[in-house]
């Protein structure tokens, strides 16, 4: 319904996005100042692909969720590394140093542990196990700050980078990717990856660059350094499922979501702009009645999920409710270049009620 009302309250500049696996699907096209409807190509209800979109052309680059293990940072403020939440990846450091020390008698419990169904049967036992709390370090905090990932950071000292216990989680096939010991060092202005069978004596050691267009060099075990995200100044917003921090049943754990929302830690923020229900408001009337000059009064946020999940509502067939866009609010982006794009969700269900088909609606704001 929503979707319907956006449709018929203005003249729409309805735009096909492309996409590209080669070429990032960038364009050198000057902004697009009309209102831009664009249905973002997840794949359908089980969601395999990350889309990451440019507001500025209205172009999309469609990348496999599962098509990485970890990413590099590439910023001059530190070395990190970070896992794909996309495919549930799952990481924790042990207290050793050495690949070739580490032995499956180290990793005795973790297969029960570090993984997102064993997570989730653990949240409803009664009592919960008490490993069940720090399964939030498994997995890197969702609002995309870099001191709190599941890898510690990676520091000079090679000495003092310890191996960690890496879960590749799951493929879109639902097949499991299988368990690695892992170890990362700095090398020169990179990396150096170092990785194992967990009973493996010996290692495969490759080198990572930095890239100074991209936030991240993201690694595959099986295929290598992967073309996974565009540009860090050619995309704002991203479409994603995977495993994000959330309160279930009162304990914050890992979980799995689709439809979710993450927007470029490049110099790129998001404002909510949010109604109570008393307010009765038009939330189609709000949007398109908000102008430039308004955005200096919004907050803006860096933290990555600043969107997230609460963008709309999944109803539950044991407690009721439908599954639909939240009415009372829309957004506004500002990218690295000091644009303002005001942005609603104008759907996320096909004309039968099938979910993965999310669409936003979005206009830049002018002087």
């Amino acid at each position: 319904m929503l979707r319907n009302l956006l449709i018929l309250s203005m003249s729409l500049f309805l735009f096909q996005a492309c996409s590209s696996d080669d070429d990032n699907g960038m364009t050198d096209d000057p902004i697009i100042s009309d209102p831009v409807l664009l249905d973002a190509e997840v794949g359908g209800p089980d969601e395999p692909h990350v889309v990451y979109i440019d507001l500025p052309t209205a172009t999309q680059t469609v990348t496999e969720r599962d098509s990485w293990d970890l990413g590099f940072y590439s910023g001059d403020d530190g070395y990190y590394v970070i896992l794909n939440h996309g495919a549930y990846v799952m990481a924790q450091p042990l207290a050793q140093y050495d690949l070739a020390e580490v032995t499956p008698e180290d990793t005795v419990g973790m297969v029960e542990q570090m993984d997102q169904f064993a997570i989730f049967n653990a949240v409803l036992q009664d009592p919960r196990p008490d490993w069940l709390p720090n399964s939030v370090n498994w997995i890197d905090n969702s609002n995309g700050d870099l001191s709190e990932t599941a890898f510690e950071e990676v520091v000079a000292d090679d000495a003092s980078n310890p191996v960690h216990i890496v879960n590749r989680g799951w493929a879109t096939d639902e097949k499991p990717r299988g368990w690695l010991k892992v170890r990362v060092l700095r090398s020169g202005n990179g990396y150096e990856l170092q990785y194992a069978e967990i009973d493996s004596e010996t290692f495969e050691s490759v080198q990572i660059e930095k890239s100074a267009e991209h936030n991240f060099t993201f690694y595959n075990f099986d295929r290598g350094v992967m073309n996974v995200e565009p540009p860090k100044d050619e995309w704002q917003i991203a479409f994603s499922s995977g495993l994000a921090l959330f309160r279930f049943a009162g304990v914050l754990v890992p979980y799995a979501f689709r439809d979710y929302v993450f927007h470029n830690r490049y110099d790129v923020e998001v404002a909510e702009i949010l109604y109570d229900e008393d307010d009765n408001v038009d939330i189609v009337e709000e949007y398109n009645n908000l102008r430039y000059e308004d955005v200096f009064d919004l907050d803006f946020q860096s933290e990555i999920n600043t969107i997230g999940s609460d963008w709309r509502t999944v109803g539950n067939p044991q407690f009721g409710g439908e599954t639909q866009v939240n009415d009372d609010r829309f957004y506004v982006v500002r990218d690295a270049e000091g644009n303002y794009f005001k942005l609603i969700f104008a759907g996320m269900l096909s004309e039968t009620g099938e979910r993965g088909h999310p669409s936003i609606q979005y206009e830049l704001l002018e002087p």
